[in-house]
Formats: structure tokens, C-alpha cells, sequence
């Protein structure tokens, strides 16, 4: 399918794609208003536990999908979702396209606080060959959309019959917390999508019909309710991933809930696992995972199972931290490194303020030695958050898993962003390949604010970490230069 993407270079800007069955065909992808650096080659597999990189278009070169979660026309939080297609040019991009519920090809409307775009994820969930993406859309009412890869991108879209919303009891708000995730739960080699904790019908299994149909549906239990007096807590994050090495992902859940305006070191962060196989998700005995905000799943020693990663959260955990639970053949083990500024090798100072605290997670083979590696972001998005440094820690893997060696610390400042800390540099973090010189590029998100303008940075992967040279930046008007539009870029996330 190496052909296709010189094919769809000339479709034209503000065209709109139709399929075969005449179906309203989403708009087509346009020239990307930004510059191109660098060259490179052909892409390989994804590490252990890791998701596999998004190919919207089949070209061979790995995409990117932002999703936002900021205004729209006819639409206060409405949402939107920036879509960039990698053209195997170092970090040069060969199209762009922007996309929110207004489109002709894509279901519902633009409304006030649809969050279309939420929980971004990227999986060929039709088995076409082309990588689909699917998100989270409350238009009155949860659901899931899934618009499809074609040799001209994504091009048609329906919304998921179904889908049904969480029935966590326990839960503040059980509806409007709820979470999307990505990956194959049973095993059956057919990906599935997660939405619905402790719903019946939560699992939607693979293969799914064109219109959206799953070929089935699978209970997912609900989290255990939190010991020590937390009558209850706010859904907060879902990450997928292959802890066990069994050829099913395993689901982390994440909440957080304790005493109104109290600190976030006296709030309690439970965090669920279920492990997945051949009868879908079940909730096992005898793991305890430590309070944190969210993870991801990576194998930083490279030994075949996934290792979770984790931004640690209560009691003492150290704001500028990162802890590894490794996986194993029993799923997360004993063996765990918590990874922070005291570590030898890790540059800075212990952050005095929880506004530093890191929120943002990925992995991905950054330096090109096998063994995937660590990038986490600390922003001050958060409300009444003080101002300050905006960061990223960049940490390496290797036999011994995360040591602090050859650990790095990108400023937001030192790449343009808002020096102010107002940004939201850092609030998302993606690491993906998309030259195929086998070195992941790190891709760095900044929101913004209605003040603050919207902008993402992709750096190039290199023996030594991600690199301050070469650098692609883009910004609202790469993907549409509408007057006054409020896209908080990354706000929901960088598919997975």
C-alpha cells in the first residue's frame, strides 16, 4: 500500500471524500501549513505491550491524532480532533485534516459540551488494513464514534450502536467521567474498544461491521470500592496494555476522591487492574497496585512483558516521580523503581509545589536500543494553578529497566512555549515513530487557553533522547485558520 499516499497528495484542500455505498464522506485531508525537517526510512513493530502505531491512510508512515476539547462553531466545549499524516520525512507531515461533529460525514452536531474528540484511540477496527480512530462524544448522551482509515485517510464515520456508560456506583459522576480505551482484551487477535466500567455491555469486541456494530459485547467489572473511608472518588483515566505477555491487554483503571479541597497528598487514588483472556476481563486477587493519577505501558527492560508505568499520587510520593510496576508472567509484579529528582543521573530539584506534579505519560523507543523508554509531562493546567517552570522528563530504558542514567529535562521555555507556565506545556505526551529511523519522535502538546495559543511540538528521536534541533511546531492554523478558534490542541489526548 506504499502507493497510496502519493495518490491522496493530490486530492484537493476542502474536498470532500465519498465512499462506494454514497454515505456523506468526511472532509478530505489538506496541505499542512507547517515546515518539514529530515529524512528516513521503513518502520518495525511496536514493543511489548505497546500500542501499534496509527496508519490512517495505509502509507506505511505513522499518523497522529489530536483530539481537543476545546470550542467550535455553534459550540462552547464542543470539541474537535486535528489529524496530521506522517510523510516519512523526518517529522515533516504531508497532510492535515480537522474535524468536529459539524462535518457532513461525521454523526451528531456541534453543541456546548459534546467533548467530541475525547479519549482519542487508534486501532484498524474493521480489519481493512487501514488504522480507524475511534473517540468519546457526550452529546447529550455518552457514546463512541469511529471514523475509518481509507487509502485517502480517515473518510466516513458512525457513531456505535449501544455504547453504554459507566455503572460504577461509587462514583461521583459515573456518566460524564467515563473513559475510552483501546486494545485486544480477549486475545482473539481482533481489537476491542472499553467503554463502560462495571457495565454489561462495556466490552465492544472486534471485528466491527462498517456502521459501527461490534461483533459482540462482554461484561466489565467495576473497580473495587476504596478501602479507608472513601465513600467515593471520581473516574479519572483508563490505560491499556499486555502485562502478563499472553497476547491479551490488561486494563488499569484509575480514580482519585478524599476530602473536598484538601491536597492531593491526603486524597486517596485507587487503582483497579483487570487482566485480560479468553473470557474477557476479570478482576484478580492479591494485586495492589500503588496510588496514582495515571500510567502507561511500555517494556523498558525489554525481557517481553509490558511494565506499567505510573505517576504516583498520596501519602508521601514524590511529585517529580515516576514509578515501574513490572510485568511478568503473573502480570504486575513485586519488582517496582520509583524513578525521581533525588535519583542519581536525573537532572533538577524536588518540585516544592503539586502544581509540578507530573500528569501526562507514554513510552516508546526514543534512542533506538530495543528498550522502550519514559517521557512524562508536568504542566500547570490545572485550575488556580501557580505559575512556573512547564516540563517534560525524558527517561531511558535498558537491561535494568528505569535507572535515572541518561535522563533529560525539556523545558517548555527553551521551545517557545508561554514562559509564564500558563500553557499546558506537557500536557499530553506521545512517543511514535514517524520517520521509521526506528528512534521514536516525542510529540509534546500545549493547549493553551483562550488567552494562549494552541501548539504542539515534534521533536526528533536520537542516540541521546529527544533533540531540540529540527523541530516541527504546529499550531491551530496548521489545521484550520478560522478566526478566533479556541482548539486547546491535545487537550484530549494523542491517540494511542
Amino acid at each position: 500500500m506504499t502507493g497510496c499516499g502519493a495518490a491522496a497528495l493530490a486530492v484537493v484542500a476542502g474536498s470532500v471524500l465519498v465512499s462506494d455505498d454514497k454515505a456523506p464522506g468526511i472532509t478530505a485531508p489538506h496541505a499542512c501549513r507547517t515546515t518539514a525537517h529530515g529524512t528516513a526510512p521503513v518502520a518495525r513493530p511496536a514493543p511489548a505491550g505497546a500500542a501499534p502505531a496509527a496508519d490512517f491512510d495505509g502509507d506505511g508512515h505513522p499518523d497522529l491524532a489530536f483530539g481537543s476539547q476545546g470550542d467550535v462553531k455553534g459550540g462552547y466545549g464542543g470539541g474537535s480532533i486535528e489529524v496530521a499524516y506522517g510523510a516519512g520525512d523526518g517529522t515533516g507531515l504531508g497532510r492535515c485534516q480537522y474535524l468536529t461533529q459539524d462535518d457532513p460525514g461525521i454523526p451528531g452536531r456541534n453543541r456546548h459540551e459534546a467533548f467530541f474528540g475525547t479519549d482519542v484511540v487508534a486501532r484498524d477496527l474493521d480489519e481493512d488494513g487501514y488504522t480507524d480512530l475511534a473517540t468519546a462524544v457526550f452529546d447529550w448522551r455518552p457514546g463512541v464514534v469511529v471514523m475509518w482509515g481509507s487509502p485517502d485517510g480517515l473518510s466516513r464515520a458512525n457513531r456505535v450502536p449501544g455504547t453504554d456508560g459507566s455503572h460504577v456506583a461509587w462514583d461521583n459522576d459515573p456518566i460524564l467521567e467515563e473513559q475510552l480505551a483501546a486494545g485486544d482484551f480477549d486475545g482473539d487477535g481482533h481489537a476491542d474498544l472499553v467503554f463502560g466500567l462495571g457495565s454489561g455491555r462495556g466490552l465492544l469486541k472486534g471485528p466491527f461491521e462498517r456502521d459501527g456494530t461490534p461483533a459482540g459485547t462482554g461484561r466489565v467489572p467495576a473497580p473495587r470500592e476504596p478501602e479507608g473511608g472513601v465513600e467515593s472518588a471520581t473516574f479519572r483515566d483508563l490505560v491499556a496494555g499486555d502485562l502478563d505477555g499472553d497476547g491479551a491487554d490488561d486494563l488499569v483503571t484509575f480514580h482519585y476522591g478524599g476530602p473536598s479541597g484538601a491536597p492531593w497528598s491526603e486524597k486517596r487514588w485507587p487503582v483497579g487492574y483487570f487482566r485480560g483472556g479468553p473470557d474477557g476481563l476479570t478482576q484478580p486477587d492479591g494485586v495492589d497496585l500503588p496510588g496514582a493519577a495515571t500510567a502507561a505501558v511500555g517494556d523498558v527492560d525489554s525481557d517481553g512483558y509490558g511494565d506499567l508505568v505510573l505517576s504516583p499520587r498520596g501519602g508521601d510520593a514524590s511529585r517529580s516521580g515516576v514509578t515501574v510496576v513490572y510485568g511478568s508472567e503473573s502480570g504486575p509484579g513485586k519488582r517496582r523503581t520509583t524513578i525521581d529528582r533525588d535519583t542519581p543521573g536525573v537532572p533538577g530539584e524536588e518540585p516544592q509545589d503539586e502544581n509540578a506534579v507530573l500528569g501526562s505519560l507514554d513510552t516508546g523507543d526514543v534512542n533506538g536500543d530495543g528498550y522502550a523508554d519514559v517521557v512524562a509531562g508536568a504542566s500547570r493546567r490545572a485550575p488556580y494553578a501557580e505559575p512556573g517552570p512547564e516540563q517534560v522528563l525524558f527517561l531511558p530504558g535498558g537491561p535494568d529497566g528505569l535507572t535515572g542514567e541518561g535522563a533529560r529535562v525539556l523545558d517548555g521555555s527553551d521551545l517557545g512555549a508561554d514562559p509564564g507556565g500558563r500553557a499546558g506545556f506537557g500536557s499530553s505526551v506521545g512517543l511514535t515513530d514517524l520517520d521509521g529511523d526506528h528512534r521514536a519522535e516525542l510529540v509534546v502538546t500545549a493547549p493553551g487557553s483562550d488567552t494562549i495559543d494552541s501548539v504542539a511540538w515534534l521533536l526528533p528521536g536520537t542516540a541521546d533522547g529527544p533533540s531540540t534541533g529540527g523541530v516541527t511546531r504546529l499550531h491551530g492554523d496548521t489545521f484550520d485558520d478560522s478566526e478566533g478558534l479556541d482548539l486547546l490542541m491535545g487537550g484530549g489526548g494523542i491517540a494511542r
